[in-house]
């Protein structure tokens, strides 16, 4: 995916014209460009020169964000977007103040208030003083309106420029010829400093509504102590290298990501992964850069750096997220690209109408007309969706759930069934071993069994295989030779020591090796794996592993239950295990003794059928990649590095099944926002439209909207758009 950022738009009519220009690029596929972010993404095009050209051609400048680009160069363009900020507050201020002053002299007579009474020819030139900062302050709405408007691509500014600056022709004309009539200064004046106080307070909303992302570029600290020869220097972060050694003290963030060469300490990766508690880490362990160290020091070696941290990734994939087009938003976008037209038509239609079939005259005929212009929003209809995704992605990725398209965050809230690995994922994901139980005609006692059971599973890199040899003897298992180890992924190993063929695993493993049992049946233990020993034949006896339920596991089965939702487990464990598992947690279905290529199988058994709709797959991320591609959504559980990016739709940071649950429910709860959104401005300009071109009021008598209130709720309806959506940051992990 390629990113362009893109300054100047104003409104989902300018956001529309630029995706217009580049879609007709040959080669140009997947364009969306995000009003929200300012953002323009695709897949494929041409080179970057010529979507950049085709950009200016609709009048705005646009930079390629490339891959390379640092953390810092970053937060630079954000400082940047805040003193763009503090330039528009100064212009709001000076039109405000001069609007004020503009209606207090065109009113005050009118409205019985004191002040000086001039003639008409000097009231309207101290209007026009008055009216010229406002202009100046705005100058900007006429260049993008006329511009796009020469281009035969307007957009909001367009009908801004049109309906003030036919206002002001109009009132220059009456006096000029000297009719008698309104004059619209002040109405212009007003409408100007009403559109610029809303855009001030949109573009303060959407500050805020991209403020986790800006959060998570300042995360990452400016400089580093890199230790060299023994000294301590002090250099920025982007020269540290793989390989440097870097000394973090107590209360520091780690520069970036490593592993632990000295000391111990606890750490915070809160920021990253929403979870609270510190993290204990050791000589050995990996650490976070933008974490921070609480307590001892540590000295870490540089193992990522730059768009290789988990910090970047995380910036990355949120980015790329909220400038994605979720399938909700397409109806809106296509609505948002035609519609200055159609405002424009029916402002002239409304005009015409007026001043040719009814008696108001032209003064009230140019006010219905202006009203229209000024009222229109596509701005609210094009900040429906992206401004949800901005806000709901951000908050998610700030609580450790990185949701990493708009289609994912949908699609999530349109799940019927959860499907869980259970390793790792409804269990802690390290198995203890609980019982040693030799066979009675084997030949071995308990702990010559484990010895060696032990000195076989030491060249397995299986969670049970780890389990049998942290609980062995270590010097014990050195006296054994192993030869010809073989893993049999789904079944067990087979090696041979001393000359004798070993098998460790399942009893399908040791019935298709033709292991005679002699009526010493493995035992009965529902609650725990076995791995059954043989050698040369002959059943030595078997070895009880367990893997421990987390703690929120049957909450999360419980929540996702009174969400309506179906829970099922894939394991490839013993059935027996399995449903035992299954009974403790209240789930709804269990597959058992799966072998790792047959989850995806049965995920597309599973989907087939109608009662079980949309699907959700959560597994560790990386065993369980074929089947979290194949669900309808695909969720990794996992914390810190070990979570696999590209297998999921949906990343959790913290090793909480219950996180499951959180990541579902802001994906409703944005989806909710959206349709409010949606709602609300379709319901907007379908109903403030006809009032301004007086529909109702030539039906049935009914009220007519002055201009200057027009342009009040137009700035309003994108206003309280941006706040809906807001209320998100208000989300919180059960």
């Amino acid at each position: 995916m390629r990113n362009f950022k893109i300054t100047g738009m104003h409104c989902a009519g300018c956001a529309a014209s630029v995706e217009r220009a580049v879609k007709g690029l040959e080669g140009s596929a997947e364009v969306y460009v995000n009003f929200a972010t300012s953002r323009l993404s695709l897949s494929a095009g041409p080179e970057s020169e010529a979507i950049i050209a085709s950009i200016e051609k609709c009048g705005f400048k646009a930079e390629e964000e490339l891959e390379a680009c640092s953390l810092t160069s970053r937060q630079a363009a954000a400082d940047e977007g805040s003193e763009e900020a503090a330039a528009a507050w100064r212009r709001l201020v000076l039109a405000i103040c001069s609007s004020l002053l503009l209606t207090y002299v065109a009113m005050h007579e009118m409205l019985g208030l004191p002040g000086p009474s001039l003639s008409p020819g000097w009231d309207a030139a101290v209007q026009i003083l008055l009216l010229l900062p406002i202009l100046w302050a705005g100058r900007h709405l006429y260049k993008s309106g006329m511009a796009s408007l020469f281009r035969l691509a307007p957009n909001m500014d367009s009908l801004i420029a049109i309906g003030t600056g036919a206002a002001i022709v109009y009132s220059v004309m009456m006096l000029a010829g000297e009719h008698a009539g309104h004059l619209y200064f002040e109405t212009a004046g007003m409408i100007l400093a009403i559109i610029l106080l809303g855009r001030y307070l949109e573009g303060r909303a959407r500050r805020r509504a991209s403020s986790a992302v800006r959060a998570l570029l300042a995360l990452q600290p400016p400089n580093a102590v890199r230790l060299e020869n023994g000294q301590e220097n002090i250099v920025p972060i982007e020269e540290l290298r793989v390989g440097d050694l870097v000394l973090v003290k107590p209360g520091e963030k780690i520069p970036v990501d490593g592993r632990v060469q000295a000391g111990s300490s606890s750490v915070d990766e809160s920021m990253l992964s929403g979870e609270s508690m510190p993290v204990d880490k050791q000589v050995g362990d990996e650490v976070t850069g933008a974490s921070v160290n609480r307590h001892g020091s540590l000295q870490v070696k540089v193992s990522r750096i730059g768009e290789e941290t988990l910090l970047a990734k995380i910036i990355r994939l949120v980015e790329d997220a909220q400038g994605a087009r979720p399938p909700i938003a397409r109806l809106a976008d296509l609505i948002s690209g035609y519609f200055v037209w159609t405002v424009l038509g029916i402002a002239a239609f409304s005009f015409a109408a007026w001043l040719l079939f009814s008696n108001v005259g032209l003064n009230q005929s140019v006010g219905f007309a202006l009203a229209v212009l000024v009222i229109a929003c596509p701005c609210a209809l094009g900040l429906a969706t992206p401004i949800a995704l901005v806000v709901g992605l951000g908050r998610g990725a700030s609580l450790g759930l990185l949701i990493k398209s708009g289609a994912a965050l949908e699609g999530a809230a349109k799940i019927n069934t959860v499907v869980f690995d259970k390793t790792g994922t409804l269990t802690r994901g390290k198995p203890e071993l609980d019982l040693v139980v030799p066979a009675k005609n084997g030949g071995y006692d308990k702990e010559a069994l484990l010895t060696l059971a032990a000195a076989a599973e030491k060249h397995s890199e299986h969670p049970l295989a780890e389990a049998i040899v942290a609980a062995a003897d270590k010097e014990s298992t050195a006296k054994y030779q192993v030869e010809e180890f073989q893993a049999l992924p789904g079944f067990g190993l087979s090696c041979r020591i001393e000359g004798k063929k070993l098998l460790l695993g399942n009893k399908r493993l040791l019935e298709e090796n033709a292991v005679q049992f002699e009526q010493d049946e493995p035992p009965q233990m529902p609650g725990s794996t076995l791995v059954l020993v043989a050698e040369n034949n002959k059943y030595l006896g078997a070895l009880a592993i367990s893997d421990q339920l987390r703690d929120e596991a049957r909450e999360t089965v419980h929540r996702l239950k009174k969400m309506g939702l179906r829970s099922i487990m894939l394991t490839g464990d013993r059935l027996e295990v399995a449903e035992q598992i299954a009974g403790e947690l209240g789930l709804d279905e269990v597959r058992a003794e799966l072998l790792p290529g047959d989850k995806a199988a049965v995920i597309k058994e599973l989907q087939q059928g109608e009662r079980l709709g949309s699907l959700a797959m959560v597994g560790d991320g990386i065993n369980d990649a074929p089947a979290l591609a194949q669900a309808d959504l695909g969720i990794a559980i996992g914390s810190g590095t070990d979570i696999a990016m590209e297998s999921a739709d949906i990343v959790l940071m913290h090793s909480s099944p219950l996180d499951v649950v959180n990541a579902l429910l802001l994906s409703r709860r944005t989806l909710k926002i959206i349709r409010e959104n949606l709602f609300w401005a379709l319901g907007y300009n379908i109903i403030g439209i006809p009032l301004a071109a007086g529909l109702f009021y030539a039906l049935f008598d009914g009220p007519r909207l002055h201009p200057a209130f027009g342009a009040a709720a137009m700035a309003f309806s994108s206003v309280a758009v941006v706040l809906n959506a807001l209320r998100l940051r208000r989300f919180q992990r059960i």
